[in-house]
């Protein structure tokens, strides 16, 4: 008797415990090769990790996604856009201290990643804004958020929701967003 209580016990808790690993799941999307935004084939090495995205707070119209992404390949690529059906308008933005001030202004043209570089959207620094919301995500849904590659061409991420996203602020592979041009 006691033996199938503990069975029961296991049986019915097993779930609940599988579904907390999967909020806690790393997430990797890799790219070997795709086409470019204008549908041409090039050669690319992506590789996107720690995405997730910010559930929509209180009745603020906008929330951000996060992601890190490594260029693995030997050229140079941009990230030109982002698109996400949860909203009206998605943007690419930056976020600097200007004195004691935070600003945060939209990278109109986009983000280069250089062979062997890093480049980390995440709290508290650059980020892809979601404004005028259609559909307000919640915690532990899952929204699909395109990124879009000057020669990778688009990306759709399947990104958790979360109040505390995964992404975590941090080191950019070295990389220097300051001297970038964009």
């Amino acid at each position: 008797m006691r033996t199938l209580l503990v069975l029961g016990l296991v049986c019915l808790t097993l779930p609940f415990t599988l579904s907390a690993c999967e909020k806690v799941e790393q997430r990797t999307t890799t790219i070997s090769s795709s086409s470019d935004a204008s549908g041409v084939v090039t050669q690319s090495s992506l590789s996107m990790t720690n995405y997730a995205m910010r559930a929509a707070l209180g009745n603020n119209p906008n929330t951000a996604a996060y992601v890190t992404i490594t260029n693995k390949g030997n050229t140079d690529d941009r990230l030109i856009s982002a698109a996400c059906e949860c909203a009206t308008t998605t943007t690419l933005h930056t976020m600097k201290m200007n004195g004691s001030t935070m600003e945060m202004a939209e990278a109109k043209d986009g983000f280069v990643i250089r062979s062997g570089d890093t480049l980390v959207f995440a709290p508290g620094g650059n980020h892809i804004m979601l404004e005028n919301l259609t559909h307000r995500p919640v915690e532990g849904e899952t929204v699909n958020v395109t990124l879009v590659f000057e020669k990778a061409g688009p990306v759709t991420l399947p990104m958790l929701v979360s109040n505390t996203p995964l992404a975590k602020a941090g080191t950019s592979g070295g990389m220097d967003h300051g001297d970038m041009k964009m």
